[in-house]
């Protein structure tokens, strides 16, 4: 990596923000049907505690979604705590998905959110 002063300059102003990335790779997917709304629960909780930043499964035109497996980023203090978080979600818990949890920094990127007052509407882009 470069040491530039230039390179440290953009490197500083960056979000540096640290989260955990969680990679599912299916395990046992027999079990989706009984264990999903108990996993929908435990994101909804998750996010609402301020643990689950963002989650979703992989999709495409072949496979139903998670079949491919799914990313979750966590927001957490360390890797024990992320392992911790992703442990007590169903899907983990019941082995219908191995994890690799990762420590990552989110640099760059961006997030726009638009709302109408007029008829209470948003649209994230």
């Amino acid at each position: 990596m470069s040491d530039s002063s230039t390179t440290k300059e953009l490197l500083a102003g960056m979000l540096n923000k640290p989260l955990f990335v969680v990679m599912r790779t299916p395990r046992d997917l027999t079990r989706v049907p009984e264990l999903l709304d108990a996993h929908l629960k435990w994101a909804i909780l998750a996010q609402q505690r301020g643990e689950l930043f963002a989650s979703g499964p992989f999709v495409s035109d072949q496979t139903l979604p998670g079949e491919l497996g799914g990313m979750s980023i966590l927001r957490a203090a360390d890797h024990a705590e992320a392992l911790r978080i992703v442990q007590s979600d169903p899907f983990i818990a019941h082995g219908v998905y191995d994890v690799d949890v990762r420590k990552w920094l989110l640099m760059e990127g961006g997030l726009t959110l638009h709302v109408s007052f007029s008829n209470q509407r948003f649209s994230l882009l």
